[in-house]
C-alpha cells in the first residue's frame, strides 16, 4: 500500500524539507521512492513514484529546465524533491510555476540532510502498511471463506463484505437483476453525492456473472476497502460456478422428467407424485406448456442464448417463488408451469426482459391451452409448438402467441403435421381457383379471400380490390360455380375460409425448395 505526500511532509524525518509549490498535488500516494542524480529519461520513471534528485546537469541548460516538470507530471509522478546546495542552489522560478500548474508537488531537502534519510523516513511506513495489507487480506481471506462455507450463498458473502467494510454492498447478475443487497444506503441526494461506489466484476474462466458494488462515504473510504471487494467478488465467482453445476444437474433432472412425460411414458400416481415432490412441482392442477425459441440460426449462438433464455427464466421464477419443469430441445425450450395467472405474467416478464438485453435476437413464445394431468402435457406441448410455428403471421402481442387466440387456426391441429393433410383440406375446393386464375390471369381467388375477409360485404370488397361491383358480382358467381359452394351460405362460406387457411399454413410450414 501507499502513503500520500502530506502523510509524507508530516513524518519526522522530513519536517526540515519545505514544499514549493504543487499543493494541489498532496494527495497523490506514493507507490515507491526513487533517487537520480542524472536525469536522462524520465519515460523509465513509473506512475506513483516519488523522485529524489540533485538536478545535475539542468543549471545552465534552458531546454532541460523548461522541460524537467512537464516530463515528470507526465509520468503521472506522486511528486519531486530536489535536494539543494549540490548543482542547484535554488529552486527555478519556473519549476514553482510549472508545478504549481501541474499540480505536482515540488519539495525542496535542504544540504544538511542525507538522501538515506529521506528514504528511509518514506519507505519505512509505505512497507509497514504493505505488511498490514497483506495480514488483512488474509484476514478478510479467512472471514470471508468462513462466510462462504456457512451455507449462506451469496447472501452471506455480502453481508459479511458489508460488515467489514461498514458500506453498502450490491450484487448485480449479469442480465441486471439486483440477486442481494445489504448495508444502508444514502437517504437522499445530497448524502448520495457524498458516497463513494467502487464496483468490481465477478468473473470466472472468462464467463461474466454479474457485478460486486461497494459504496460507503468518501471520507471513511480506506485502500483496504478494495481488498476486501476483490476477496469478495472471487468467492462470489466461485459461488456462481458452484450455483451453476447445480442447476445443471437440476435441468438434467427436470429434463428427464419432461422427455418421458413428452414421449407419453406411462406413470403411476405414486411415481408422479415422488418424482414431483423431488423437483419441486405441484402434480396436481391444471398445468399449460410453453414452447420458447430464439430467433437465430447459428447453432452455436442458439445454444448460448438457450443458456441465457434458461438462467432468466430461472431468475425470474425466483423472485415470484414460482416451481416449473424444463427441457431443452435442439431448436426450442419447453417450460411446463402451474396454470395461473402469475404463470402468463412471468411469460411476458421473459418476453419484456429478453428484448431489454438481446434485442437483435427476438424471442418467440408459444402457450398451450391448459391441460387436466400432469400426463397430458405431451398433447399440450404439441399445442405450444403449433402455436410457436404459426407465431410469424399470427402473433397478437409482441412475442407471445397463446393457442386459444390463433384466430382459428387452432382447428387445422393436427392436420399441420403433414404437408398433405394440409392440402387434403384445401386442394378440392381451391385448386379450381387457382388452374384459372393462372389460365386466364384472373383475381378469384385473391377476390374470395378479401370477400370473406370483409364478411361479405360486396362494397367494402370492391373498394378494396378497387374493381366495380359488377366485376365482383361476376367473379363471385365464377367462384361459386368453380368450388360449388354458395357463399350465402354460413357453413359453406366457413368451409372456404378454413381451406384458404390452411393453404396460408402450408405455405409458411412447408415452403417450396428453391
Amino acid at each position: 500500500m501507499s502513503i500520500t505526500i502530506r502523510e509524507a511532509l508530516q513524518l519526522p524525518d522530513m519536517v526540515q524539507t519545505r514544499l514549493i509549490a504543487g499543493a494541489g498535488g498532496l494527495g497523490n500516494p506514493i507507490r515507491w521512492v526513487t533517487i537520480v542524480e542524472v536525469l536522462e529519461d524520465p519515460s523509465r520513471l513509473q506512475e506513483g513514484e516519488f523522485l529524489i534528485t540533485t538536478g545535475f546537469g539542468l543549471d545552465g541548460d534552458e531546454k532541460r529546465l523548461a522541460s524537467f516538470i512537464p516530463s515528470l507530471a507526465k509520468q503521472n509522478l506522486s511528486g519531486v524533491a530536489i535536494h539543494t546546495g549540490f548543482y542547484l542552489r535554488e529552486i527555478p522560478e519556473e519549476f514553482v510555476r510549472q508545478a504549481d500548474y501541474y499540480r505536482l508537488p515540488l519539495i525542496e531537502i535542504p544540504v544538511e540532510i542525507n538522501f538515506s534519510t529521506i528514504t528511509k523516513a518514506i519507505l519505512q511506513p509505505i512497507m509497514n502498511r504493505q505488511f498490514e495489507t497483506l495480514a488483512y487480506s488474509q484476514a478478510i481471506h479467512n472471514q470471508m471463506i468462513e462466510a462462504a462455507l456457512s451455507k449462506g450463498g451469496l447472501a452471506a458473502i455480502v453481508k459479511e463484505l458489508a460488515k467489514l467494510t461498514g458500506g453498502a454492498v450490491k450484487l448485480v447478475d449479469a442480465l441486471g437483476f439486483e440477486v442481494v443487497q445489504h448495508g444502508n444506503r444514502p437517504l437522499d441526494q445530497a448524502e448520495e453525492e457524498k458516497e463513494s461506489a467502487h464496483a468490481v466484476a465477478i468473473r470466472a474462466s472468462r464467463e461474466h456473472f454479474g457485478s460486486l458494488t461497494l459504496t460507503k462515504p468518501k471520507q471513511l473510504w480506506k485502500e483496504l476497502d478494495d481488498v476486501a471487494l476483490q476477496h469478495a467478488a472471487t468467492l462470489c465467482a466461485l459461488e456462481y460456478v458452484k450455483e451453476r453445476a447445480v442447476s445443471a444437474t437440476e435441468w438434467r433432472l427436470k429434463g428427464d422428467f419432461v422427455e418421458e412425460l413428452l414421449n407419453g411414458k406411462e406413470m403411476n400416481e405414486s411415481e408422479l407424485e415422488s418424482r414431483c415432490r423431488m423437483l419441486g412441482y405441484p402434480l396436481h392442477g391444471r398445468h399449460l406448456v410453453a414452447a420458447v425459441r430464439v430467433d437465430v440460426t447459428d447453432a452455436f449462438a442458439a445454444s448460448e442464448l438457450h443458456q441465457n433464455a434458461i438462467t432468466l427464466m430461472r431468475r425470474l421464477c425466483d423472485r415470484q417463488q414460482r416451481s416449473y419443469l424444463l427441457r431443452e430441445r435442439p431448436h426450442s425450450l419447453y417450460f411446463v408451469f402451474p396454470d395461473d395467472r402469475t404463470s402468463l405474467l412471468l411469460l411476458e416478464q421473459f418476453a419484456s426482459r429478453w428484448a431489454q438485453l438481446h434485442p437483435e435476437q427476438p424471442v418467440h413464445i408459444g402457450v398451450s391451452n391448459p391441460c387436466e394431468q400432469l400426463t397430458d402435457v405431451n398433447r399440450a406441448a404439441e399445442q405450444a409448438l403449433f402455436a410457436l410455428q404459426a407465431y410469424p403471421f399470427l402473433a397478437v402481442s409482441p412475442s407471445l402467441l397463446r393457442y386459444s387466440e390463433m384466430q382459428g387456426y387452432q382447428f387445422l391441429f393436427p392436420y399441420h403435421r403433414s404437408q398433405e393433410s394440409l392440402m387434403g383440406l384445401w386442394k378440392p375446393l381451391l385448386d379450381p381457383l387457382i388452374r384459372y386464375d393462372t389460365k386466364h390471369n384472373q383475381q378469384l381467388l385473391e377476390t374470395l379471400d378479401v370477400y370473406l375477409q370483409h364478411n361479405g360485404n360486396g362494397l367494402q370488397t370492391s373498394q378494396a380490390l378497387f374493381i366495380h361491383r359488377h366485376t365482383l358480382k361476376y367473379r363471385i358467381t365464377q367462384i361459386e360455380d368453380k368450388t360449388g359452394c354458395r357463399l350465402e351460405d354460413a357453413h359453406q362460406r366457413w368451409q372456404l375460409h378454413l381451406a384458404l387457411m390452411a393453404r396460408r399454413l402450408q405455405q409458411h410450414l412447408y415452403p417450396p425448395q428453391s
